[in-house]
């Protein structure tokens, strides 16, 4: 019997290890299991994504090596802004006013706005079109369990969080969402809009400083 035993738990796919299990089933944990796999996914996406970021900054300035051509600053203008304030300020010192002026704050506050932006659009199940160039795997549901409490709540504070810095930036000016989506969300060198992006970086960091002293 102990033989047989042993020969039957042999038979079909092998133990799947370090991945987290149902109390008392021991099964998988379907919700867990679809974060692992989408974690991966994600993983992938980033490095197809940085390959082909890497090339064409390439294509558009030969000098770059491939070191600096993976640099954000080369693809991001916020970082690109940040660089450039940075460098800025050893050539002039803290005293002459730069009128590009980016701190590591504002950039901070910048990813901030998208992270919440990208959590929202999560949390209502929004997908961009399909291109191409999309390797974020195939569209429909991910998998994830539909009746995780601890997901719905998540989901709940994702949309609320975006509704309140939404409403900050859309009080910080007329033109401080569109600088927001042209600069943060499609990043494009709008350099005219950088005032109206501050206005509304200093509308968001306010709200978050309101949010942490409440």
């Amino acid at each position: 019997m102990a033989k047989a035993s042993k020969r039957k738990r042999k038979g079909g796919r092998p133990l799947k290890q370090g991945v987290p299990r149902v109390p008392g089933s021991g099964r998988i944990s379907r919700s867990a299991e679809a974060q692992i796999i989408l974690s991966r996914e994600k993983a992938m996406e980033y490095r197809l994504m940085m390959e082909a970021a890497t090339w064409k900054r390439r294509q558009i300035d030969p000098s770059l090596t491939v070191e600096k051509a993976r640099q954000q600053e080369h693809g991001s203008v916020i970082h690109r802004w940040e660089a450039q304030h940075s460098s800025f300020r050893k050539r002039h010192g803290e005293d002459k006013p730069d009128p590009m002026c980016f701190t590591q704050h504002d950039r901070q506050i910048c990813e901030n706005i998208q992270e919440a932006y990208e959590r929202y659009r999560a949390a209502i199940a929004s997908r961009n079109i399909r291109s191409s160039s999309d390797f974020s795997g195939p569209g429909g549901f991910d998998g994830r369990d539909p009746f995780d409490e601890d997901r719905e709540k998540r989901e709940a504070r994702a949309i609320q969080r975006w509704k309140e810095i939404r409403r900050a930036i859309l009080d910080s000016g007329p033109l401080g969402m569109m600088a927001v989506e042209a600069i943060v969300f499609e990043n494009k060198p709008a350099d005219k809009l950088i005032g109206d992006l501050r206005l509304a970086i200093n509308a968001v960091d306010r709200l978050g400083r309101h949010s942490k002293a409440a």
